[in-house]
């Protein structure tokens, strides 16, 4: 008997994830979520941006977060670069807040 395989587990946790009034897509969780992977866990954002832009990163490629928010798991708010592009946007977050309109 033919079984339809299940859905990768990306997609399903963006449909477990409700958006918020900025279009952050937030899973139920009060850190920064996590997921088990090929027996490893990481970062759902991380694992949601590897599949959906079909990206394979280095272990020293971080997920940087548009939105500031470490929750968010919505794929058009995610851009990979390295720490110290992460380090940058803080002091950018710090000094000016998140611009929305940029999203």
């Amino acid at each position: 008997m033919y079984r339809a395989s299940p859905k990768p587990r990306p997609f399903i946790l963006l449909e477990r994830s409700v958006e918020d009034e900025n279009g952050c897509r937030l899973l139920a969780t009060q850190k920064r979520p996590k997921t088990r992977f090929r027996g490893r866990q990481v970062a759902s954002a991380r694992l949601v941006y590897c599949v959906v832009n079909r990206a394979v990163l280095t272990e020293r490629t971080v997920i940087r977060h548009r939105c500031h928010n470490e929750r968010c798991v919505n794929p058009s708010h995610l851009v990979e670069g390295s720490a110290a592009d992460n380090k940058r946007d803080d002091w950018d977050f710090w000094a000016n807040g998140v611009d929305y309109n940029l999203l």
